[in-house]
């Protein structure tokens, strides 16, 4: 991809007016008010009956699932609406000694006070973080509760910049199950854990005496946001591809005042490679994940129109998920990009950047070699 292309960010995948998104369109809002598609909601989010002649799909591995979602759903719940618990855009400062009210750091440095934020969220458990300037056209229109069926305008003050994009990685031996309720449990920490870092790095700013929101899958596109921080690359399966990673990562992200220094775009051979691969597409179960060439057709209300992408058709991936009676990452656990670290990956991972003859012969070997085949379910937990 060309290097002014890169430049843009996610704005390089725009080829049209894009309007800000809807959250009520996301397939997990849709559900709840759209009567084409509410028997699959009512499928997928209803009672989930345990098989214990099944494995994978037992009340124990059901019970371990659930577990992993328990911080997310019992204390930020930014799946089901946001704002509120872990994810309040407002909350009062605690600490081990009382804080002080009223004083605020002195920010001479923006370039300093980024180092700052980005050890602060690294050690507070993002694996990924990167800035950028908030591109207001990520930014949700309306947000749709879950359960109350609240819609309502979003409203961001112009006095929010900044965003900060954070990345954190899912385990990759785990996804090897998918899909099955033990292949959901690693999605299921990776919201938990997100809820952690995103609610205490905003706390951290707040202290510091400026604003912050923070935020899941609420409020704002998450991929965009990242690509605009530097993070990764859109690719075929409608995810972004994080080079440390591949598309092995859940996303959250803040809104704030505080002066930052914003990271550049980066790329490193995905669409190209995505062009050619198509491994996603051919595994995928519910036949959800566009082949051939990218466009700027759309599937359905549930995807944003003005962008040349491979748009996902999210009726036919919870359709999938609503049969199989728990999620699926399929899309994740086949693709070349999703390696653990080591030397050969990295060096297969520069040939995917410099020498695009070798993309057939990289999908081919990846075929050869076994990766993203099922791990055997049965054995789990004796392992």
């Amino acid at each position: 991809m060309k290097a002014d292309l890169v430049a843009k960010g996610a704005d390089r995948y725009v080829v049209g007016e894009v309007e800000r998104y809807d959250q009520k369109n996301e397939m997990y809002k849709r559900v709840r008010w759209d009567p084409s598609v509410q028997d699959i909601g009512q499928r997928f989010f209803g009672t989930i009956m345990p098989n214990e002649n099944r494995p994978g799909y037992t009340l124990q591995d059901l019970a371990f699932k659930n577990a992993a979602w328990y911080l997310e759903l019992g204390f930020a719940k930014g799946v089901i609406s946001g704002k509120e618990g872990l994810y309040a855009w407002e909350a009062k400062q605690l600490g081990e000694s009382k804080p002080p009210t009223g004083l605020k750091v002195t920010v001479d440095n923006p370039a300093r006070m980024t180092k700052v934020i980005k050890k602060a969220a690294r050690f507070f458990g993002a694996s990924l973080v990167g800035i950028c300037q908030l591109d207001r056209r990520w930014i949700y229109s309306h947000s749709f509760h879950m359960y109350t069926k609240e819609h309502a305008p979003v409203e961001i003050l112009a006095e929010y910049k900044y965003a900060v994009a954070l990345a954190f990685e899912m385990d990759y031996e785990y996804f090897r199950y998918s899909p099955s309720q033990l292949g959901g449990v690693t999605p299921g920490l990776g919201y938990s854990k997100m809820a952690f870092t995103t609610g205490t790095l905003a706390q951290f700013i707040r202290g510091m005496g400026y604003k912050a929101i923070p935020m899941g899958n609420d409020t704002a596109l998450s991929i965009p946001i990242a690509i605009d921080a530097g993070l990764g690359e859109l690719a075929r399966n409608g995810l972004m591809i994080a080079p440390q990673f591949g598309p092995r990562v859940r996303l959250s992200k803040i809104f704030t005042d505080l002066p930052l220094v914003p990271d550049e775009p980066i790329e490193f051979g995905v669409w190209d490679f995505c062009l050619n691969c198509q491994k996603c597409a051919r595994h995928c179960p519910g036949q959800a994940i566009t082949s051939g060439e990218p466009t700027e057709e759309i599937h359905n209300i549930s995807n944003n129109k003005g962008l040349f992408r491979w748009p996902m058709n999210a009726e036919k991936c919870l359709g999938f998920w609503a049969a199989n009676g728990t999620d699926c990452g399929n899309c994740i656990r086949v693709c070349p990009f999703n390696k653990p670290s080591g030397w050969l990956h990295t060096l297969v991972k520069w040939g995917v950047k410099h020498t695009r003859w070798m993309d057939s012969p990289f999908v081919k070997m990846d075929d050869l070699l076994g990766y993203g085949r099922q791990a055997e379910i049965e054995h789990f937990w004796e392992r």
